[in-house]
This record gives structure tokens, C-alpha cells and sequence, in this order.
């Protein structure tokens, strides 16, 4: 059974790292289509159609759209941080090249996958229970 309900709109707060934090808002529809769409670019700059066409050709480029889904949904979902400094280490903002920067650490990417975006593509899995 499909339970309706109000979509979410509380930011919420995730740690990351220790002294890391980013505020984050719900992942809506249209986030997850942008995301898609980005994952989707990756798979034609590999002139694949399909994950399985890449195993032939690129074994990576299934992980390459994963990297460019959790990247969109990042750059539009994370509003506020706190413990993200710049090289001086002065408070750096909240943009998408410095969203990028710390996904470059894997632990941070990793953290943010497992406890923002994995937990959301679940709940569309289990078909809203």
C-alpha cells in the first residue's frame, strides 16, 4: 500500500567527520531527477546505454555516475556547515566547488552517502512502506 504523506521539509544535521556537520534538506523529486540526469551524462560521455554495456567497455563508469548522483544531490541539498575551513582555515562557503572539495575526501563522500543519500533511494526500494 502507497502511504501518502506530507513530503519532508525539516533540515536536518549529519555528521560526517569528527568536527564536521553539513545541514541538509529532504531529497525531493526533483533532486533525485537532476541527480539522474547527471549520472545519466556520464553514462553517454562513455557511449553506454546501460550499466551492463559498461561492464564491456568501462568497468568504472557505473561508479562514475554513482559519484555524479551523490555530487548533485550534495550541491542541492547541502545548505549550512559547520567545521569546513579553507586553506587559511577561516569558514569556507557553502558552494557547489566547495561542496566538491570535500567530497574529494573519501570519508566525507562516504558518510554522506551511507546517511543522506542511500537512506532516501532506499525508502523509494522498499515502495514507501
Amino acid at each position: 500500500m502507497l502511504k501518502l504523506k506530507p513530503a519532508a521539509t525539516d533540515l536536518a544535521w549529519l555528521d560526517l567527520l569528527p568536527g564536521v556537520r553539513v545541514r541538509v534538506k529532504p531529497i525531493s523529486v526533483a533532486m533525485v531527477l537532476i541527480g539522474r540526469d547527471e549520472a545519466g551524462k556520464v553514462f553517454t560521455q562513455n557511449r553506454v546505454a546501460s550499466e551492463a554495456d559498461a561492464e564491456a567497455g568501462n568497468p568504472n563508469v557505473g561508479t562514475h555516475a554513482g559519484i555524479a548522483l551523490v555530487r548533485s544531490l550534495a550541491h542541492a541539498g547541502i545548505v549550512e556547515w559547520e567545521g569546513v575551513g579553507d586553506a587559511d582555515g577561516n569558514l569556507a562557503p557553502v558552494t557547489p566547488e566547495n561542496v566538491d572539495l570535500l567530497l574529494d575526501e573519501w570519508r566525507a563522500y562516504d558518510a554522506l552517502d551511507r546517511l543522506y543519500v542511500g537512506p532516501a533511494l532506499d525508502r523509494g526500494a522498499e515502495k514507501n512502506a
